[in-house]
Parts: structure tokens; sequence; C-alpha cells
């Protein structure tokens, strides 16, 4: 491998670890990031007031018919679940004289022909898989159900699971969670509990942010965590509202229980109690206002939030989904 290729190379397996790991990326260049330390912002009264009504705990109650989970379930899989075969491509060339300079920039190799090839040997001849305990995990559903659902699938479709064994138990996985959502999103209902997030957990883990920006002057942090386009901008707005406070953008380890995974809203923020009338919000900001660009499964998440923050805060924390800051203006309320 050419030498310049070896940073990127280090870079992609560092990036991969994460994955396995749930470590977070760090850029190679150091002098380019900076360990975040929560400010004098987190220490206001008006976020500590907020952090005092959105940290509860809430646990949820669910019903569904689980015979009824089994057929759509049946049913989705049989029409979506596609598997495509294990493709190779063969790429030749000629290499052409020229200095080592060009050798390593890899311009030298002039291309003459590509063909993509379907893989026919099976790589998965040796290995052991539990489809159904793996399938378990995703879901949270029983063996049981997980058997059930298997068993009533099309007989093409369960032989899939030849082509690739990992791909079939997470589309079938997929597939299943966006079935039991669109189930139970009517079917939930959320209790508060004694237990709290504490905030030297939440806020004081290492996070590292790019040195990229100028310091956030509401933020809880100096810097963004994101390098999202439409979370910058939305920060941007935020920092530039004079109707705002103070401001966050919560962690990961900040989240709302549901029934398919953890779900962590993305801001809280403050309002000036003289300008508006919804002083404490919580937003999740998306590319979209429409239910129809949300998948079941991101619906659902969206609606235990909405439950789980009018069951911790009744109307005074107001919980919304918006896709900038003007359709958040919207919602506050102007006096």
């Amino acid at each position: 491998m050419p030498e310049k290729l070896e940073p990127f190379k280090e870079s992609v397996c560092k990036l991969l670890q994460t994955i396995y790991t749930g470590a977070e990326f760090k850029p190679e260049d150091e002098r380019q990031t900076v360990i975040l330390n929560t400010n004098k912002n987190f220490a206001k009264k008006e976020f500590q007031a907020l952090w005092d009504k959105i940290n509860l705990k809430t646990i949820y109650e669910v019903q569904f018919d689980t015979e009824q989970l089994i057929q759509d379930s049946k049913v989705k899989i049989d029409a979506q679940l596609n598997i495509g075969d294990r493709i190779y491509e063969v790429k030749t060339g000629e290499l052409e004289d020229g200095t080592a300079e060009q050798m390593k920039e890899g311009s030298l190799v002039r291309e003459s022909k590509r063909q993509y090839m379907k893989l026919k040997n099976d790589l998965y001849s040796n290995t052991v898989y539990d489809v159904v305990g793996e399938i378990e995990v995703q879901t949270n559903l029983t063996r049981r159900t997980i058997v059930e659902i298997l068993k009533k699938i099309k007989q093409e479709k369960f032989l899939l699971i030849r082509k690739n064994p990992e791909e079939f138990i997470g589309k079938c996985g997929k597939l299943i969670n966006e079935v039991k959502a669109s189930l139970i999103i009517n079917n939930i209902v959320y209790h508060k509990t004694e237990e709290r997030h504490d905030a030297k957990t939440v806020f004081t883990n290492d996070k590292f942010a790019l040195r990229k920006s100028e310091l956030l002057k509401k933020h809880i942090y100096d810097f963004l965590t994101s390098d999202s386009k439409i979370e910058s901008d939305f920060a941007i707005a935020l920092e530039n509202s004079t109707e705002v406070i103070v401001y966050a953008k919560l962690p990961k380890s900040f989240y709302v229980s549901t029934p398919v995974a953890n779900y962590s809203p993305d801001w809280a923020i403050v309002f000036d109690k003289d300008k508006v009338r919804h002083i404490y919000f919580v937003a999740e900001t998306k590319g979209s206002d429409s239910d129809i660009d949300l998948r079941e499964i991101e619906k659902l998440k969206i609606h235990c939030a909405t439950e789980h923050f009018k069951e911790i805060s009744g109307a005074e924390v107001k919980f919304e989904r918006v896709s900038s800051y003007e359709k958040l203006m919207d919602i506050i309320q102007l006096r």
C-alpha cells in the first residue's frame, strides 16, 4: 500500500473499532480537538431549573396483540426481505513507466477493464448462528414469537439465510421492529419513577469536539459536538436568538426508554419568560416536519418521548420535532 494511504488506513481502522467498542472516534490531528467540559452556562439557575424538570426517569407499560404481530411480521418479511448476491469487482490494467512519486500517487496504473462477478463459494458453511437468539436481542420479543414468525414466512424468503446470515438476521429484526412499532404506538403509557438522570454521569463524561468554530456563548459547552449541518444551523440560530437564555445539545447518555431502543432527544432550551409563552423546551431536529417522512420506529420513538415529557412535567416542558428554528418559534408563541 502506498505510504500516503497509511494514515487513511489507520483512520478507517480506528473508525471501524468504534462500531464494536462504543468508543468515540477522535480525528487524527489531536491539535484540532478539544475535550469538552461544561461551562458557566451549565450552572445558570435557568438551566438547572430545566434540568430538574427533565431528569426524572419513567417506565412504560405496553400491550399489543402477539398474534397480530406474528401475522403482520410474516406479511412484511415476505413482501420486503431481499438479500443480494455477494459481488466482487475485478479491475485489469497496465503499469506504465514513471517516477517513484507517481507510483506512490497510483497514477501509473492505466485501467483497461473492470468486471463484476458473483461470489459462488459458501463463506458461511462452517459458521454456526443462533438466528432466533440474535433476532431476540434486536426485538426484545420471546423466542417463541420469533420462531412462529420464521415458521410462517415463505420458504424462499427463509432460504435467503444461505446467502448472508448476518444480513438475514439484521433485516428480519428491523422489519419485525417496524411492525412492532406500528402496533404499540397507540398502546403505550409512561409512569414516573423516583429515579433521576445524574448530571455528573450525563454531562461530565469525556466528550470531544473539533476546535474549528468560535466559542459558543449560550451553550453549556464551548463547542458543538455535532458536524450535522441541520444541527449546526440550529445552534447558530439559538446563539443569535434574543429569546434564548441558555441551551444544551444533549448527550446520548440522556435518554428516554422505549420498546425498540433508548431514544436521546437533541436539544434542551430555556427561553426568556418575558418574551415567550413556552419557557422550557426539548427539541428533536429533523430534516422534515412530516410524519410521512419518518419510518415506523422513528415515529414510535418521537411518540414515546412526547408521552414521557408529558408524564414528568405536565405542560411545563414542551417536546416537539422541528426542522428549523423558524418552526420552533411558531410553537413557543411570542408574548
